[in-house]
């Protein structure tokens, strides 16, 4: 190490070389790097989707769902299946266990899937396997009003302006919601069906095959290629009346004897609305890992350039992600950058010259712009987790340069020159330097290789921090020794500075006059001394108690979401009706007019649900540090919900960042539906009048009501028909068959046919359907019965088990609290034989993620030691050291509950950084007591009272700038700042705590191990 430092100091020119090298190629890395607010998660979740057209869900959970669980049911690392039965269609949840490859799970289902093909009826659409993506959810939403015709509108947005929005570089899927979509129906006469003799079959096959444009082959001449091409194709809608169609009396009628066709649009099943307006609205879900602030960028620049050309078309961002990520993102750099001026000015303080403070401060830069080189190598993107470990890698650097340089300076002022300052200074504090940087990477290296979905969020933080520290290393062992040794400015502090820092040397002085009388106090007394930092480390602990947890730290990003559920009955239009009716309440607001900046709804079908009877508003606040939280916004408006009658809800009032799980999450397991909603229902309503529980929903529907008809199959054969044709007839009346497409202008729509609704407008009449016979019109109750029938609407089933679950959100209290209160009251509950509940949601995400990073902790604190004993050679040396870590705790907890910080995933990880940060502290110590001890043959007792004050110095140097540092992370108010403040408030509690432990405990501890090795030698 010495010829190493000897080297650097010697040659400036190399060592600004490689400075300079890494500072180009740090700047070139960070113009290349995305931004996003999370890294890039792959969950280990495959969704088996097979359709079976016309099934109800009791079918499809039988003949669909059951065979492929069974056939899955073996699958290695298998940790939860979950399939939920509607009508047409089976969804099949796999989840697979922590440290499955998401790539090979897709394929070992797919295999499995297939081979259980032949367990499935045969008219079954083939499954589809596909893995679960946590980047489907919208960055940005586009609302868009026009002074075109409603149907027009929408068809040029779907085929013009989407693809734009399609191409930018990193947006994944775009969805349009809202507005009415062009057809082209042909509404047929059944009493002339039948005067012709006409099936309404034989109709939908004509029209489609007369209107079509298909290649004809092509002529060859002697130099040329002819091309050519029937066009069939009508331009005019109302052509489409000109169509002949065969009778079965041999003479062929035009289409317009049997009916008209009509330029209308599609049944609406999804309602767009923005502040009671209504809109077509296009949402904007990014790629897995893209730059969704470059894409969010683009895309509206692309809008902005076609809309230049369509004055017709107005459109405005009433979701836009981008700046809250952008916001998140940036001020972490900008926190850090205030840690850093904040950091020099503590340094100058205590050194007292401006040139030893341009050391550190050159220092920590060029570590900073070396670590983009790695992170842009990896593929990371600038994101919450990469920026934080950035951020809090300054407080290694700082630590190791305040270190080197203060030891530096010492040597200064005891006379010697210069460059053997710089030399001697950092070679004798090298060991401590390397201990310190080693402990870190034994720390985050297993952080780094977690497994699963934490592993996955936390690995750009560890991996971060592992190469800044080593940076932070080769930085402080060649460029601050180079730099201190060429400043050659006395020993005498100048006037200025004696003027500026006079009152902090008072402080300082006054404060280590305070702090070696209890020193001397507590190495003459080391039993007391311990006895008295367990008994805190223990008080600490009971304290810790009083925190909640939750998974990931909830932030107020200024949205609301309000999830509305109707009777399952309930019309598209009912559904409007109430959501009117909220959006009337929230326009009579105080903080309307103020603070609320859209309010945008979404009623009906998505892309997610067919669902009419289901809606989802949400309110937006302004970006304002004086507007009222979003808690208190959604407080109001929960008071209006519980009068709307007819209506479930949910009220999301802040942005967790959690990947799936609900706060409150309840499975009630068995197998009569009846019997586990009726739990449900008792768990809703008792679990609602406990204080903190809100917005208990069942999210199982029971039933709909439904119109079944069942056919008299002995009857359809005489008639003509079979149930095929009842079931298109049938289908004709209400919705229509499709029957080809027509084009026009480059745009494409739907032909259907379809019997006049008039004919089906009452349920009650249904049985009188006229359907076309060998015997003309005949009506629907000759041949079928018609029969109401309570049918549910999704059957859940969790690991082969039917499922009714129960969900709710928390106020005031932690998640961790709302689960333990739901815990306490299920603990009351007797149960039917055969009927289980547990706890599923955060509660299940944070037992999973918790105990990864606490396997994490635990096998950090193993390295630790490991590394302590072999760099101090003593086993009991790195024992001592280690009494750092649980006694940190003192200062943590009070922290923690001062703050009102709870323990999640951002806390545990303050821990995990804390662990190397207070090891450093008492290896400084500890290392030189042992330098004093064998070098100079110095009294164990005298060599540690002497290694603390010699060393007090630079260790409130280090503590003092760490904490500052952290400062701004622990103080920041926008963004995420939520996620981000726990890791700085648990670091600078410990690093607190730390500091008096190392310079009080550790030497009452190295005191009690020498005096009993003293003993035992006599």
């Amino acid at each position: 190490m010495g010829g190493f430092i000897r080297f650097c100091i010697h040659r400036p020119v190399f060592t600004w070389c490689g400075v300079v090298i890494f500072v180009i190629l740090g700047l070139f890395s960070y113009t290349t790097l995305g931004v996003t607010l999370f890294p890039e998660v792959e969950l280990p979740v495959v969704l088996v989707q097979t359709k079976y057209a016309g099934a109800s869900p009791n079918e499809i959970e039988q003949l669909v769902s059951k065979p492929i669980e069974d056939a899955l049911a073996d699958l290695e690392n298998l940790k939860n299946l979950t399939s939920y039965s509607q009508d047409g269609v089976s969804i099949v949840a796999v989840e697979m266990r922590t440290g499955s490859d998401p790539d090979i799970a897709l394929v070992n289902i797919n295999n499995k899937v297939k081979a259980a093909r032949q367990a499935l009826p045969d008219d079954v659409e083939e499954p589809v396997c596909t893995k679960v993506d946590i980047n489907a959810e919208s960055f940005l939403t586009v609302s868009f009003t026009s002074t075109l015709p409603e149907k027009d509108a929408k068809q040029y947005i779907e085929d013009r302006i989407k693809p734009i929005v399609a191409r930018v570089e990193g947006v994944g899927q775009v969805q349009v919601l809202g507005g009415m979509t062009r057809e082209i129906q042909i509404i047929l006469d059944p009493v002339a069906l039948s005067d012709y003799n006409v099936t309404y079959q034989r109709i939908c096959a004509v029209v489609a095959a007369n209107n079509i444009t298909n290649p004809s082959g092509y002529i060859t001449q002697k130099r040329d290629e002819i091309s050519l091409r029937l066009v069939g194709e009508f331009n005019e809608v109302e052509q489409l009346e000109n169509i002949i169609i065969p009778t079965a009396s041999g003479q062929p009628i035009p289409l317009s004897l049997l009916g008209r066709v009509v330029d209308g649009s599609e049944p609406v099943r999804a309602i767009a609305r923005v502040n009671g307006e209504p809109v077509i609205q296009m949402q904007i879900s990014p790629r897995a890992n893209a730059d969704v602030v470059a894409a969010g960028r683009e895309v509206k620049k692309g809008l902005e350039a076609a809309l230049k050309n369509l004055p017709e078309f107005k459109a405005t961002y009433t979701d836009d992600d981008t700046p809250f990520i952008e916001v998140s993102v940036k001020n972490v750099i900008r926190d850090t950058a205030i840690g850093v001026i904040l950091t020099c000015l503590v340094i100058y303080l205590f050194l007292r010259r401006i040139s030893a403070t341009l050391v550190v401060a050159v220092s920590m830069p060029v570590a900073f712009m070396g670590t983009f080189v790695p992170m842009q190598a990896l593929g990371y993107t600038l994101n919450l987790m990469s920026t934080l470990g950035l951020a809090l890698s300054m407080g290694t650097l700082v630590m190791n340069a305040i270190l080197i340089i203060q030891n530096i300076y010492r040597y200064r002022d005891l006379g010697y020159e210069p460059f053997e300052a710089a030399e001697k200074g950092t070679e004798e504090i090298s060991v401590s330097v390397l201990a310190g940087v080693l402990t870190n990477l034994g720390v985050f290296l297993p952080v780094a290789l977690i497994h699963g979905v934490a592993g996955q969020f936390l690995a750009p933080y560890a991996v971060t921090i592992l190469y800044a520290t080593l940076l932070s290393l080769w930085v402080t062992m060649s460029v601050t020794p180079c730099m201190a040794a060429r400043i050659t400015s006395g020993s005498e502090i100048s006037l200025v500075s004696r003027v500026l820092t006079g009152w902090w040397n008072w402080l300082y002085e006054s404060f280590k006059d305070l702090f070696m009388f209890f020193l001397r106090r507590s190495t003459r007394h080391p039993v007391i001394t311990m006895l008295i930092f367990v008994g805190l480390t223990y008080g600490a602990l009971t304290l810790g108690g009083l925190i909640g947890a939750q998974s990931i730290p909830v932030v107020d990003d200024g949205k609301i979401r309000i999830k509305l559920t109707l009777g399952n009955s309930s019309s598209i239009e009912e559904t409007e009706k109430k959501v009117q009716m909220l959006e009337a309440f929230i326009d009579t607001l105080p903080e309307r007019r103020e603070y609320i900046r859209d309010v945008v709804s979404t009623v009906g079908a998505n892309a997610r649900s067919s669902s009419v009877n289901r809606a989802s508003v949400r309110v937006y606040l302004v970006d304002s540090p004086s507007r009222p939280s979003t808690q208190d916004v959604a407080d109001k408006i929960r008071s209006f919900l519980a009068t709307l009658e007819g209506a479930e809800y949910v009220v999301n009032d802040t942005r967790s960042g959690g990947f799936g799980g609900d706060p409150i999450e309840i499975r009630i397991k068995g197998e009569n539906m009846d019997v586990l909603y009726s739990i449900a229902e008792e768990i809703r309503a008792k679990g609602s009048a406990i204080p903190g529980v809100r917005d208990l929903t069942i999210e199982t529907e029971m039933g709909k009501p439904e119109l079944q008809i069942v056919p008299i199959r002995w009857r359809l054969a005489p008639l003509g028909l079979n149930l095929s044709d009842l079931a298109s007839i049938v289908r004709g009346y209400l919705i229509g068959n499709e029957s080809g497409k027509f084009r026009r202008d480059g745009f494409e729509y739907d032909i259907k046919a379809r019997i006049d609704r008039k004919k089906a407008s009452d349920i009650y009449t249904v049985a009188e359907l006229p359907i076309m016979t060998n015997y003309g019109l005949v009506p629907l109750e000759e041949m079928a019965d018609v029969v109401w029938w309570d049918a549910p609407t999704e059957i859940r089933r969790v690991d082969r088990e039917r499922a009714v679950v129960v969900t709710g959100n928390v106020r005031y209290i932690t998640a961790g609290e709302g689960n333990e209160k739901m815990r306490q009251l299920l603990s009351t509950f007797t149960l039917p034989d055969g009927y289980s509940v547990s706890l599923g949601g955060e509660e299940e995400d944070m037992a999973e993620e918790f105990a990864e990073l606490f396997r994490a902790i635990g096998i950090a604190i193993l390295i630790t030691y490991i590394v302590v004993a072999a760099i101090m050679e003593s086993w009991a040396y790195a024992f001592i050291i280690l009494l750092t870590v649980p006694m940190a705790l003192i200062g943590v907890v009070p922290a923690m509950l001062v703050t009102g910080t709870s323990i999640s995933i951002f806390a545990l990880i303050g821990v995990i950084m804390l662990i190397g940060m207070v090891v450093n502290n008492a290896i400084v110590v500890v290392d030189y007591a042992e330098t004093l001890r064998r070098d100079e043959n110095v009294h164990p007792y005298q060599a540690i009272e002497q290694a603390s004050e010699v060393r007090f110095k630079a260790l409130v140097m280090a503590i003092a700038t760490s904490v500052v540092s952290m400062l701004p992370l622990a103080m920041s108010t926008g963004g995420a700042s939520a996620m981000r403040s726990p890791i700085a408030v648990v670091a600078i509690g410990g690093l607190c705590a730390g500091g008096f432990l190392a310079l009080l405990a550790i030497p009452a501890a190295y005191k009690i191990y020498w005096s009993i090795r003293l003993r035992l030698s006599h």
